[in-house]
C-alpha cells in the first residue's frame, strides 16, 4: 500500500508517487478518533513540499493532542479557585422581569397601552433568545 523511503521526514509516505502524512495517534487519545491513525494525501509529488507540510502537519497536531491532554487534566492549584456558584442571589442584581416591571413603574407612567407592550416584548425577546 505505502512504500516508506529512509530520506523523508518522520510521518510521511509515498504511494504511486503522491506524498501521503501518517501519524500514528497516541493510546491515551485514541478515544477521540475513530481509527488509531491519522492518514491523509498532502497532494504533492515533491518531496521538498510534502517535508514542509508533514512538519506544519506534526506541529498542529501536537497543539490540538496537547490541548486534548489538558482538557482531560486536573486544574493545577484548584484549591486556590474561588467558587463563586455560591454567591447570593442579591449580590448578582435584579433579575430582568423584576427590572422591567421596576422600568415600567418608574417610567411608564402617563405612557401608552403600546409603550408597555414593547417594553415588555422586547424582554420577552431577549428571554427567547438567551
Amino acid at each position: 500500500m505505502y512504500k516508506l523511503d529512509n530520506k523523508l521526514a518522520s510521518h510521511l509516505a509515498v504511494k504511486q508517487g503522491v506524498y501521503y502524512f501518517v501519524r500514528r495517534v497516541p493510546s491515551d487519545l485514541v478515544r477521540y478518533y475513530r481509527s488509531t491513525r491519522v492518514s491523509y494525501s498532502l497532494r504533492t509529488k515533491s518531496q521538498r513540499v510534502a517535508n514542509a507540510r508533514a512538519r506544519s502537519a506534526t506541529h498542529k497536531l501536537e497543539e490540538y493532542w496537547y490541548h486534548l491532554r489538558l482538557r482531560d487534566s486536573p486544574i493545577p492549584c484548584s484549591y486556590l479557585v474561588l467558587d463563586n456558584s455560591k454567591q447570593n442571589d442579591e449580590e448578582l442584581g435584579p433579575t430582568l422581569s423584576e427590572a422591567l416591571e421596576l422600568y415600567l413603574r418608574l417610567k411608564g407612567q402617563g405612557k401608552s397601552v403600546t409603550f408597555h407592550q414593547a417594553a415588555t416584548r422586547a424582554c420577552s425577546y431577549l428571554t427567547a433568545i438567551c
